[in-house]
């Protein structure tokens, strides 16, 4: 995992970092054996450069990383969807046996010093993206986050 990305690998532009800066959610691509996608939402670690998530050995996206490491990720902002990047490229995968990489996600997205939900067989793993392609498109309405849908209560009641 401590390999450099390739010279030639695009970066993530700063104008989107905001975005995975904060508490986002992205949504992970995976192609299944069977040639179809998969994808799974995810939090995620951004530390200026590269993209880190996590999963354990005994999920599908695990299986279909090691099979198939090509993999897609968009990362819409937390409160406005019309804003997003997205990274195409391959994943590399490292073994998070002391659980230090899921203890750091459950500190920035739950408060906690460990994350609490995996059972004790469980082994971690670290998924870092390779960029081949990034695309932060500024769109319309990319300052206009969407209204609630009808019917929602505004004070979250």
């Amino acid at each position: 995992m401590d390999a450099a990305p390739p010279p030639d690998a695009p970066s993530i532009p700063s104008w989107v970092h905001d975005i995975l800066d904060d508490k986002p959610t992205g949504f992970l691509a995976t192609v299944r054996p069977d040639g179809r996608l998969s994808v799974t939402p995810l939090a995620l670690i951004f530390d200026g450069t590269t993209i880190r998530l996590s999963t354990t050995k005994d999920r599908r996206k695990y299986r279909n990383l090691v099979a198939d490491p090509r993999v897609a990720l968009c990362v819409p902002h937390r409160n406005n969807p019309n804003r997003y990047v997205e990274v195409r490229g391959t994943a590399r995968l490292a073994p998070d046996a002391d659980r230090s990489f899921i203890n750091s996600v459950a500190r920035k997205y739950m408060g906690s010093d460990e994350y609490p939900f995996d059972r004790p067989w469980q082994e971690r793993v670290v998924i870092e993206i390779v960029p081949e392609q990034v695309s932060a498109p500024s769109i319309p309405l990319a300052d206009a986050p969407p209204q609630a849908p009808d019917g929602a209560v505004a004070d979250g009641a």
